[in-house]
């Protein structure tokens, strides 16, 4: 069987770690100075080295002082390599949470080593591990036997008690430089004969986001589906990500507040395979880009790289057509989508949700402060013009839900949207008040949902009608699909402790008619009818 290129490719020395000086150093002093600790915790994220920085420890405490026993050397080496070591004990905290297994470790770290000078325990995930566990570990870990180090992996250290944490030393993994991971990743290249282009090894080392291993896993798998022969169109293909020409239509989009031109460059790149999240990430990373050289005034390491000079110079276009208010919108808008997308089916709704969101949050005369309180401003205008109908009349008028039209002669006005809802003591102020909270419980069952609802605002409550303006056709259409009007009803008559019906609009609400205006009444009252209740 072929072994991948992440295990045949595993450090054997601290000097191999790639992007770990800061600790590699350390720990190389230590042992130089027989100043060996009895605990380590070992923190960072996936891929950048962990694992494999405590078997180089583990081996290195116990090659020290044999440096002429070659024959030794090589026995620690291959047993550490082909995990046949005794005296190297590996244990996954994910599937030995339990109590148990923890007393199993205590009982056995009293017994000598068999072969070795240390015996090393590495507890990997360590997070996982029960309340319970961590304190049947808790004694042996602060006073173990001389013979003993243990080394705890995490990359959650915020779940460790305290009591544990104050008992180790601590060494932070910093993610692997974008730069180091393509030359570690021309290494590979060069020793498995793998031709690459350069722009190929700059988008996975990108896409790994500071994962060596994620890295060299994808260059494995693009090997095996290339014939040896990787080009940045295969990476974008593997990835599902799109390329260049859909971005600039995005960010085009954006600058000219042209809400059309951006979703069809993202129907576009979704009917060519291209995937949602992936677009996502790359106008988060291009947004930031910009970011960078409007406040800097100059590119950024990361991206001088992979862009060409002609991309470059589109940077520092976008600089001066577009503000930093919108750019921070913008990344914090895709950015949201990003994470939503990870338990969404459909991505490409969140993704125009978020490209929407963008083009029209920051459009003229569309701010949020005065889309809250517009309502507030209609009722107050109005509620000093409007004139009272005659109380002989009341008894014809409709027990109306929306708002209603008072007649006055022939003048015609709209009335202010009612406040409040019969029999709840809901208002729309505190409908208001708790908008957030309403999407982030929508949001913990309909991940679209409650990013349609980013894009909409409360605008009135009146008897059990509950309506809500959105910003666009396209957010009311979607969000009075019955999947994702059911959640947000159910969730607002929660919050609210009501019952009511959401009606979603854009514009001015439609209007129930009025009975008053119906040609086949006004031909009864001419031939002498009357309403009757």
């Amino acid at each position: 069987m072929a072994q991948a290129l992440y295990r045949k490719w595993r450090p054997q020395s601290f000097d191999d770690v790639v992007g770990q000086d800061h600790i590699t150093t350390t720990l190389k002093n230590q042992i130089a100075t027989n100043r060996v600790g009895h605990a380590y915790l070992f923190v960072g994220s996936r891929g950048c080295g962990k694992t494999t920085t405590a078997r180089i420890l583990a081996k290195e405490i116990n090659l020290a002082g044999h440096e002429s026993d070659a024959a030794f050397n090589a026995r620690i080496a291959e047993g550490i390599s082909e995990g046949r070591a005794l005296d190297l004990i590996e244990i996954d905290a994910a599937s030995h949470t339990g109590v148990d297994a923890m007393r199993d470790v205590i009982d056995k770290a009293v017994f000598q080593p068999s072969e070795w000078r240390y015996k090393v325990y590495i507890i990997d995930e360590v997070h996982m591990l029960s309340q319970s566990a961590f304190n049947a570990l808790l004694k042996t870990l602060e006073e173990p036997p001389p013979h003993v180090v243990f080394i705890l992996a995490t990359t959650d250290p915020q779940k460790i008690p305290a009591t544990v944490l104050s008992r180790c030393q601590r060494f932070n993994f910093r993610r692997v430089p974008v730069k180091l991971i393509v030359q570690r990743l021309h290494t590979l290249c060069s020793g498995e004969g793998i031709e690459a282009d350069e722009h190929a090894l700059m988008l996975i080392a990108r896409y790994a986001t500071g994962s060596l291993r994620d890295a060299i896993s994808l260059l494995d798998q693009l090997a095996s589906s290339n014939s040896l022969r990787i080009t940045a169109d295969d990476v974008r293909e593997a990835l599902g990500a799109s390329d260049s020409a859909t971005v600039r239509a995005l960010m085009d989009g954006l600058v000219a507040r042209d809400a059309a031109a951006g979703m069809d460059a993202i129907q576009s790149a979704i009917d060519q395979g291209a995937d949602a999240r992936q677009i996502a990430r790359q106008m988060v990373d291009y947004l930031r880009a910009i970011l960078q050289v409007k406040v800097s005034q100059k590119d950024t390491q990361a991206q001088s790289g992979e862009l060409s000079e002609s991309e470059k110079l589109d940077l520092v276009n976008y600089t001066d057509k577009i503000s930093s208010a919108q750019l921070l919108n913008s990344i914090r808008a895709f950015s949201t989508a990003v994470n939503d997308m990870r338990g969404s089916l459909d991505g490409q709704l969140l993704l125009e949700m978020a490209y929407l969101e963008c083009v029209i949050a920051d459009a003229p005369g569309t701010s949020a402060p005065q889309k809250a309180d517009e309502a507030a401003a209609l009722r107050t205008a109005s509620g000093s013009e409007a004139r009272t109908q005659p109380a002989e009349d009341k008894s014809h008028r409709p027990d109306a839900r929306s708002p209603r039209t008072e007649t006055a002669g022939p003048i015609q006005r709209e009335t202010p949207p009612v406040d409040s809802a019969a029999g709840s003591g809901a208002t729309i102020e505190a409908l208001r008040s708790r908008w957030k909270q309403l999407i982030a419980e929508v949001n913990t069952v309909n991940k679209p949902a409650a990013a349609l609802l980013r894009s909409c605002h409360p605008y009135s409550i009146e008897s059990d009608i509950v309506r809500i303006k959105a910003d666009h056709d396209l957010f009311r259409e979607r969000l009075n699909d019955p999947k994702n009007r059911d959640v947000v009803t159910a969730t607002l008559n929660q919050l609210l402790n009501g019952k009511f019906v959401v009606q979603v609009f854009t514009g001015q609400p439609e209007q129930e008619p009025d009975p008053n205006d119906d040609p086949l009444l006004k031909a009864a009252r001419k031939l002498g009818g009357q309403l009757r209740e």
